[in-house]
């Protein structure tokens, strides 16, 4: 059985009847973006100044914001960045949000400092350090957490495709662009 949802209706969608979600839960594609994720004009911000930085140290990269519920809301690669850079820099997003540190003190908290060589375990994602059962998360240097006043980690920025720990330094540039914006509103 289809039915109509009144506020489904003015946009002439229906739904199934055994489909409906849990009282009090709102589905993924109902939830409004946290409150505290960054206006798109900040992130675009963020990730230019990210890339510009990389570039001037001749690496073509790719940027990548997060929002504090693991969404992506921005993936910008540059001309010549590799194609898997767009994946990397999402799981070190994603690392950093979920360890709340950055992708680089993850994997030395795990005993893959700077400078080690990531893990390429056959059949798993590479950088995935053994025993992970989160495929998602990644040892490798390049995502940086974004924390409100209180601490609280409020979304995640990343740089992959540069070399000897750059991908950090180009992401703290773009956190550097912007930081009269985080600092308005409670964020660092």
């Amino acid at each position: 059985m289809r039915r109509t949802l009144p506020w489904l209706a003015f946009f002439g969608l229906t739904c199934a009847a055994g489909a409906a979600e849990p009282p009090g839960s709102v589905p993924d594609r109902l939830r409004p973006p946290p409150a505290d994720e960054l206006p798109l004009a900040v992130a675009m911000e963020w990730a230019q100044a990210a890339l510009a930085a990389c570039k001037s140290l001749g690496y073509p990269v790719t940027a990548t914001y997060m929002n504090s519920y693991r969404e992506i809301k921005l993936v910008l690669r540059a001309d010549g960045a590799r194609g898997s850079t767009a994946d990397t820099g999402r799981r070190k997003a994603y690392t950093a949000v979920v360890t709340g540190m950055s992708s680089a003190d993850y994997g030395a908290s795990l005993g893959y400092p700077p400078g080690k060589p990531i893990p390429k375990l056959p059949g798993r994602p590479i950088g995935l350090p053994p025993g992970a059962t989160d495929e998602n998360l990644i040892v490798a240097g390049g995502g940086l957490p974004l924390r409100n006043a209180t601490g609280k980690i409020v979304g995640a920025v990343s740089v992959s495709g540069a070399l000897q720990g750059k991908d950090q330094v180009c992401a703290q540039a773009g956190i550097d662009r912007i930081a009269r914006f985080l600092n308005t509103r409670g964020l660092k």
